[in-house]
């Protein structure tokens, strides 16, 4: 979140790293994109580092060596301005070199990524420039009639088959098994950095309706609870060792008997420090993750609100 509105864009960057796993390594990708020393930027950039080597990827099929990605949230849409605004950027990409034709015009491609079919500008392109459209396959549009090769990606038309990361950044998703699909497909990849961007903003933009699915809450557990249970059992083994050296010392049962309580004590403290820790990362709101901390762990709402106040503020 930065100035309370969510962040889409690198989400989107993460997203498109995601749909072209297989291939990273025959394009390098950058992210807002100087254009001049001016402050002009793209949302993406792709350059194939083998302009002769094809992307499989259904969304890179019609990728050219240098592709400039004009990319619009859900909360947004695509207008006859950010066409022109985009296609101003390809033409001054391609001119502004050393050398002159340094980079032909056929070199480069651009892709427009939307959540809404943008009629307006598809009929002005059609009326004024002669451009076509042609649905190549769900969500992707070849855009025909203009020396510059160009293609539409409207994400909520991609498959979850071909394209489910992308086509799951959204802010309209389903509670039940919509959601719930999405969570259980992440757990398997939660530990990598590209699926938690894309993840963060997609349970920002949809958290009504995850906390109206009461299967989330089983989810999320499911989530928390190896670093729950591995808290725990190192807060356990922790008092156990305790207490042990304690009676030694002081040659009385109390003491290990005092180790063991400690050391529940410790185990409830790092679990519930796991539970929050992992609560924030996926940015849940206060309330929720204090009454979480009250069903799992027994305790007051005071009690759970000390917890939290180290990383809410």
């Amino acid at each position: 979140m930065k100035d309370g509105k969510i962040q889409w864009h690198p989400a989107f960057a993460a997203a498109l790293r995601i749909e072209l796993a297989d291939e990273l390594e025959k394009v390098q990708i950058e992210e807002e994109h100087l254009l001049g020393r001016k402050p002009m930027q793209v949302d993406c950039l792709v350059v194939k580092r083998n302009k002769n080597q094809q992307i499989h990827k259904n969304i890179g099929q019609l990728f050219r060596e240098h592709n400039i990605i004009e990319y619009k949230s859900p909360e947004d849409s695509l207008s006859i301005n950010d066409f022109y605004k985009v296609y101003a950027y390809a033409c001054f990409y391609q001119s502004d070199t050393e050398k002159v034709m340094e980079i032909p015009p056929e070199d480069i491609g651009i892709t427009f990524v939307c959540n809404h079919y943008p009629r307006k500008m598809l009929k002005h392109l059609r009326d004024a420039r002669g451009i076509t459209v042609k649905k190549r396959e769900d969500g992707i549009y070849e855009l025909s009639g203009d020396p510059i090769p160009m293609q539409l990606i409207i994400t909520h038309e991609l498959t979850k088959e071909k394209n489910y990361w992308m086509q799951n950044l959204r802010n309209d998703l389903r509670s039940g098994g919509e959601i719930q699909d999405l969570i259980e497909t992440y757990d398997e990849k939660k530990t990598h950095p590209f699926y938690q961007d894309v993840m963060e903003v997609i349970m920002q933009a949809n958290w009504k309706e995850a906390e109206e699915e009461r299967k989330m809450c089983e989810a999320l557990r499911r989530l928390f609870a190896e670093d729950i249970e591995e808290a725990k059992k190192q807060g356990r083994m922790e008092g156990k060792r305790e207490g042990k050296i304690e009676g030694k010392i002081e040659g009385k049962i109390e003491g290990k008997i005092e180790g063991k309580i400690e050391g529940k004590k410790l185990g409830e403290k790092l679990g519930i420090t796991a539970l929050v820790k992992a609560a924030y990362d996926w940015k849940m709101p206060k309330q929720e993750v204090i009454k979480k901390i009250v069903e799992e762990f027994q305790l007051t709402g005071s009690e759970a609100e000390n917890f939290v106040k180290a990383y809410y503020k």
